[in-house]
């Protein structure tokens, strides 16, 4: 008898604790809907300049949405690529990012956004996000990009069309 009210005492117990306490799941495509505020210092930094003497800054983040590092052969996380570009109207600062989720040969993109920094007097018009995916030469690696791309023109009227990508591989490397 005693074992049986035990039996039924623990039945009872678990089922209050799955009422109460219900199991809940939260993978990759949800933490996907949250762009960090703040991705952190950049992984990678380039600094060159263009034919026209202007000087651009590339910085690349990456901001893993668990334990997912750069180097690991499968994972997910948000990248970001901006570019800083110095002219003689002010400096203007624009960008891609997307959640990016790679492993087994596979990548893809999704919640991808870019935008740009307002310059006084400098009107940005044409701006699209685009994104997809591709294989190197055809033939070899998988990848996926956002671009973003606008035209920018200045108040005498000379227009500049500028563009920057993020673009990772199928091995979570950005490149």
């Amino acid at each position: 008898m005693k074992l049986v009210k035990h039996l039924i005492n623990g039945i009872v117990t678990l089922a209050l604790v799955f009422i109460f306490f219900p199991v809940v799941h939260v993978n990759a495509e949800e933490n996907a809907s949250l762009s960090p505020a703040d991705f952190g210092e950049p992984v990678n930094v380039i600094t060159y300049e263009e034919e026209d003497g202007v000087i651009v800054t590339e910085s690349i983040y990456f901001y893993s949405d668990s334990s997912s590092t750069l180097r690991d052969k499968s994972g997910s996380g948000w990248y970001k690529n901006e570019k800083t570009k110095k002219w003689s109207d002010g400096t203007t600062t624009y960008y891609a990012q997307g959640f990016f989720v790679w492993g087994d040969g596979e990548v893809s993109v999704s919640n991808c956004s870019g935008g740009a920094s307002e310059v006084s007097g400098i009107t940005i018009s044409n701006a699209k996000v685009i994104h997809g995916t591709g294989k190197y030469g055809q033939l070899f690696n998988n990848y996926a990009y956002v671009t973003y791309s606008a035209t920018f023109t200045n108040p005498l009227g000379i227009s500049q069309d500028l563009s920057v990508t993020i673009r990772v591989s199928e091995s979570g490397n950005a490149i």
